[in-house]
């Protein structure tokens, strides 16, 4: 049984998502932006690629500035974005002026992933109205893969964790209109705070699972009957017990560990911690993303009005129409990517919680471990789905 999500990273059980790899090498003939400031015959370009498709696909990375050359800048810059459902993405080039008052548009172009052809190739920049600009391209090398890394295999577990500086989330654009931005200024924070426990999970189960000797697409179920057939003495008998702590699945040593059983349970209380600190803050991280995506909305309507205050002109205001929707679509992607985040952590301890009933861990304990955890699960289903009916439920005001 399997379902589909466009908010959860890896929609298709048991399929990799794939890995595009551009390396943007140069630009070749960048015009000069029309009714550009007043920067004379200068063009200082740097390049943008976004990713358009489903919520979790969405996203966008940029180049330097190369400064004072319109000519032939060179970029030489790797840019990687993950795909998970190919057939509905489509990949953005936008090459920009980078000036004080406000980046100036040069040139765009926009091909569905599917189109895209691999090796060194060069893109045609056209107009916003899709004229083609005559001369103006970018030269690329574009490569697919199932995996990070130009194809090969990457390390999993410790050897990929992440410190927080270094894990990537979808950014917020700048608008142009200081009290818009100011709005969106706010969820700055919680959107990296939801990116790092979300990651966090991902890392400590995909280690578990690597000390188990299990590949990446198995279940957490197959994971726990692995790795209890490794917490098992020499007369077959379990070295740990269940205890359902705080309604979560936690395991306890029943006497003296191997190095080898040591480390397949503090991975696992890895597993255990993350998960339930993505289950505590995933609510008040969620409020004040959507919050931030309620204030941002209510200056729908005058964004308009508010450019012009702020001095934006036909190009830069298209601009931050464009950016300001970007900036709406992140948000909301983001909250469901934090709720189904959450939801799934919570299938994994039901998961668990069977696993550990099948394999007979939890008879190690006192007679009474099934019952207790059984109802510490449960405990913990109707206080979700408590929060879920008085949110839904709640008054506007």
């Amino acid at each position: 049984l399997s379902y589909f999500s466009a908010y959860t990273e890896g929609v298709f059980p048991g399929i990799s998502p794939q890995v595009l790899h551009i390396k943007l090498i140069s630009g070749q003939n960048f015009p000069k932006p029309r009714g550009s400031g007043t920067k004379g015959d200068f063009v200082d370009p740097y390049v943008f690629v976004e990713v358009h498709g489903i919520p979790v696909d969405c996203a966008e990375m940029r180049t330097r500035t190369i400064h004072q050359n319109g000519e032939n800048p060179l970029f030489d810059e790797s840019l990687e974005f993950e795909i998970n459902l190919p057939e509905l993405a489509i990949v953005r080039f936008i090459a920009l002026d980078d000036d004080y008052i406000g980046d100036e548009f040069i040139g765009q172009y926009c091909i569905p992933f599917e189109c895209l052809q691999t090796g060194y190739r060069h893109v045609p920049l056209c107009t916003d109205t899709g004229e083609e600009i005559e001369l103006a391209s970018l030269f690329v090398h574009v490569a697919i893969t199932d995996r990070r890394g130009g194809g090969k295999a990457h390390r999993r577990g410790h050897s990929v964790k992440k410190g927080k500086n270094t894990i990537k989330y979808t950014m917020l654009r700048t608008i142009g209109i200081k009290v818009v931005d100011d709005t969106f200024k706010v969820a700055g924070h919680p959107l990296r705070e939801a990116a790092i426990i979300r990651e966090n999970v991902q890392i400590a189960i995909g280690s578990l699972k690597e000390i188990c000797g299990l590949g990446p697409i198995v279940s957490l179920s197959q994971c726990i009957q692995t790795l209890a057939s490794r917490l098992l003495n020499g007369d077959n008998i379990s070295v740990v017990t269940l205890n359902m702590k705080d309604g979560y699945p936690h395991l306890e040593p029943l006497g003296t560990l191997n190095d080898v059983q040591r480390k397949v349970l503090s991975s696992y209380d890895l597993v255990i911690q993350e998960s339930m600190h993505l289950i505590e803050m995933a609510d008040s991280i969620y409020d004040q993303i959507i919050q931030s995506q309620k204030s941002a909305l209510q200056f729908h309507e005058d964004l308009h009005n508010l450019g012009k205050k702020e001095g934006l002109k036909e190009r830069k205001l298209n601009r931050a129409f464009e950016s300001f929707a970007w900036n709406i679509t992140v948000l909301k992607g983001q909250g469901e990517l934090l709720k189904n985040a959450k939801n799934e952590v919570l299938e994994n301890m039901k998961q668990i919680h069977t696993a550990y009933i099948s394999s007979g861990l939890s008879k190690s304990g006192s007679e009474s471990a099934e019952v207790n955890s059984k109802q510490s699960l449960q405990a913990i289903q109707e206080k979700e789905n408590g929060e879920e009916i008085l949110s839904v439920t709640r008054s506007p005001n």
